[in-house]
C-alpha cells in the first residue's frame, strides 16, 4: 500500500548533518532512516510485536522516503497530493533576487528560475567549443547579474506548469548547557548551540507498506499520535523531535504513457535547441536521470560509485549503448545513528540528491527501454532503499518547463 506521508504538527526538529562537534548546521528535511527508525522504535515501544514488526519494517514492499518541506508561500501549491522534489543542481536563479516568480507576492522581487541542463548538454555537444549556448545560463535577463545555483526544495502543480515554488523552511537557533554525566547536573564552562527546523513546518514524503499490513499499519501510527510518542532526529530529550505523522492512501503512480511522453518531450526540445545553434546530435535519444534523493551505489569490487555511468546502465539495468554527456553532481558522506542498538551506522558515501545525468543512447526509444526505467524509477537503485534512498526522476519536466518561472 502506498501512502503520502505528512507531518503536520511538530515541535523543533533537528538532523545533525555529520558528526562533528562544531558545526550546529542542521539537515533540511527528513531522512527517511529517521523516520523508519523513530518508526521501529515507537513501535518496540507500543506494540512488542515481533512478526509485526518484521512485517512493517523489514519486507521487501516496505520502504520509508525523505520527507521534504511543504511550506509554500502561494495558494496554488498547497495540494498535498502533488509531490515535492529537491531542486536539481542545475537549477539557476538571479544571485540578487534568487527564486520563482509565486514566492514573493511582489514580483520584482524574485527574478525566476532557470535550468542549465539542455545548454550544457549543448556545449558538450559541440566538443566544448561554443560557448554562445551558455549565454543564456550567464546573467540574469532582468537586471544582468550572474545566476547562481538555487538548492533547496520544489514543487509543481500537476495542472499548471506556470505555478512552481521553492518550498520555505522556518530555521533557528536553540543554545543549550552540557549536562554532566556523572551528576546529572549542569557542567561548568559548556555552552553549545543547535541549528533546528521551526516548529510549523510541514513535510511530505511517500511511504509504502505490504497491502495485506496496510490497515493494522494505519492503526499503529494513528495509536502513536494518539500516545504522543513519535520523535524524531537529535536532542529528543531536551525536547526536540516531537511529531504526529499523517497517511494518506494513494494510487497515483507514473505511467508508461507519462513517462514515455516525458522522455520524448525533453529530447525533442534538445534537438530542436541543437537544431538552432548548428549542433549535431548523433545520438537517437537523450535521457536525463535526476536523482531525487540520495543514491549509495557499489562496483563490483565493492567500492562506492561517485556517479551514474554507462558502465553501471549495462551491467545492472541492461540497457547498452548509453554514454554519459554531461553530468552535474556531487557526493556526500552518510551517517546515521541505529537508536535500537544505540550504536552508531557504517558510514556510507552517496551521490548527492539533485544531482543531474544526462545520457544519449545508441538505440530509439522502445517498450523494453521504457519497461526497464520505469522499474528504475519505482523501485530506485543502489542499497538502503527502504530508508529513502536510491529514488530518481526520468526526464523531469523540471528541465525544459523552468524558463524564469
Amino acid at each position: 500500500m502506498r501512502y503520502i506521508a505528512q507531518i503536520t504538527e511538530n515541535g523543533p526538529l533537528s538532523f545533525r548533518d555529520g558528526r562533528d562537534t562544531v558545526s550546529a548546521s542542521t539537515l533540511q528535511y527528513v531522512p527517511g532512516s529517521a523516520l523508519l527508525g523513530s518508526l521501529a522504535a515507537t513501535h518496540t515501544l507500543l506494540r512488542q510485536d515481533e512478526v509485526q514488526f518484521n512485517d512493517f519494517f523489514l519486507s521487501k514492499e516496505s520502504s520509508f522516503g525523505n520527507l521534504y518541506p511543504s511550506s509554500f508561500e502561494h495558494d496554488d501549491l498547497a495540494d498535498e497530493t502533488d509531490p515535492v522534489y529537491p531542486l536539481p543542481t542545475t537549477a539557476r536563479s538571479c544571485k540578487r533576487f534568487s527564486g520563482f516568480t509565486l514566492d514573493e507576492d511582489d514580483p520584482s522581487n524574485v527574478h525566476g528560475v532557470f535550468d542549465a541542463l539542455i545548454p550544457w548538454t549543448l556545449f558538450a555537444l559541440s566538443s566544448q567549443t561554443d560557448t554562445k549556448v551558455l549565454s543564456q545560463i550567464k546573467d540574469c535577463p532582468v537586471c544582468g547579474e550572474p545566476l547562481d545555483r538555487l538548492d533547496g526544495f520544489y514543487r509543481r502543480n500537476a495542472f499548471d506548469i506556470q505555478a512552481m515554488g521553492k518550498a520555505r523552511i522556518e530555521h533557528g537557533l536553540q543554545t543549550r548547557t552540557g549536562i554532566n554525566r556523572a551528576t546529572g547536573t549542569v557542567q561548568q564552562r559548556i555552552l553549545y548551540s543547535r541549528e533546528v527546523l521551526g516548529s510549523g513546518t510541514t513535510f511530505w514524503g511517500r511511504l509504502t507498506v505490504p497491502d495485506e499490513q496496510a490497515e493494522s499499519f494505519s492503526q499503529f501510527v494513528q495509536d502513536a499520535n494518539k500516545n504522543d510518542v513519535l520523535h524524531l532526529g537529535n536532542n529528543r530529550t531536551r525536547g526536540l523531535g516531537r511529531v504526529r505523522l499523517l497517511l494518506v492512501e494513494t494510487d497515483k503512480s507514473d505511467s508508461i504513457q507519462s513517462l514515455e511522453t516525458r522522455i520524448q518531450t525533453f529530447d525533442t526540445d534538445l534537438r530542436k535547441q541543437a537544431q538552432a545553434q548548428n549542433i549535431e546530435t548523433p545520438h537517437k535519444l537523450y535521457l536525463p536521470l535526476t536523482l531525487t534523493s540520495d543514491v549509495i551505489l557499489f562496483d563490483r569490487l565493492l567500492r562506492y560509485r561517485t556517479a551514474i555511468t554507462a558502465d553501471y546502465l549495462t551491467e545492472i539495468w541492461n540497457i547498452a549503448g548509453a554514454k554519459l554527456i554531461y553530468q552535474n553532481s556531487y557526493t556526500r558522506r552518510i551517517m546515521g545513528w541505529n537508536n535500537l542498538w544505540r550504536l552508531p551506522k557504517p558510514d556510507d558515501v552517496a551521490i548527492a540528491k539533485g544531482s543531474v545525468f544526462l545520457f544519449g543512447l545508441a538505440a530509439p526509444l522502445d517498450d523494453d527501454l521504457l519497461q526497464t526505467l520505469l522499474r528504475m524509477q519505482t523501485e530506485g537503485i543502489g542499497s538502503r532503499r527502504r530508508e529513502g534512498f536510491g529514488r530518481l526522476l526520468v526526464a523531469s519536466p523540471f528541465h525544459w518547463e523552468v524558463k524564469g518561472q
